[in-house]
């Protein structure tokens, strides 16, 4: 196998450049599916990372992992092709620490992390049919999401927007499953679009 590629895949140092116009750049054994994820990262990593700690505050002042860290290994799961966090335990974690200067917390991490920044529910009744329904603002998040999407440029600082908030209802089986209005048991997690974009 030749030392050089032009294959986008961990890059490690750049060898040399031809007629000063292509950069060749020498590629790892290790070749991964999910190397492009990288690239999304160094990205996430720029815009996002400092919004998100300044935003939440440090988790930890010495060695546990910020909220930007478990945040990054959600979104990495999921960019990914992951189904749930225990994914990152099985197929991510070993390429994601190939990515210099990255920390990658335990699945359990990330759950813990989730817990904290999690918010109690406010529960109401409906009179008639006696049906009771959780909902939860967790004012702190959403909150959270405005400052990413102005830090992104989806949104701009003083812009005009139209929103539309609507339930999606999703058939589960599960425990904390509750019964819709229509007619099954499942959760209905409250979707949003500002200006078009779905959230």
């Amino acid at each position: 196998m030749s030392d050089f590629s032009l294959t986008l895949v961990l890059q490690i140092k750049t060898s040399k450049i031809i007629n000063d116009m292509a950069k060749v750049q020498q590629k790892s054994e290790k070749i991964s599916a999910f190397g492009g994820i990288f690239f999304v990262l160094d990205r996430f990593d720029r815009i996002l990372s400092s919004v998100i700690d300044s935003h939440l505050g440090l988790r930890s002042k010495l060695i546990g992992y910020q909220y930007s860290e478990i945040i990054r290994a959600v979104f990495s799961v999921f960019c990914c092709g992951g189904d749930c966090m225990e994914d990152l335990n099985l197929y991510l974690k070993d390429v994601l620490t190939e990515r210099p200067h990255t920390r990658v917390p335990s699945a359990d991490t990330v759950l813990r992390g989730k817990e904290e920044l999690a918010t109690e529910n406010i529960s109401y009744t409906v009179e008639k049919t006696g049906n009771f329904y959780d909902f939860n603002t967790a004012e702190k998040l959403n909150q959270l999401l405005i400052k990413l999407l102005l830090a992104t440029g989806q949104l701009a600082e003083g812009g005009e927007y139209d929103v539309d908030f609507d339930h999606q209802f999703l058939e589960a089986e599960k425990y904390d499953s509750k019964r819709t209005y229509k007619g099954f048991d499942g959760y209905s997690p409250g979707v949003f679009t500002i200006g078009g974009l779905l959230r």
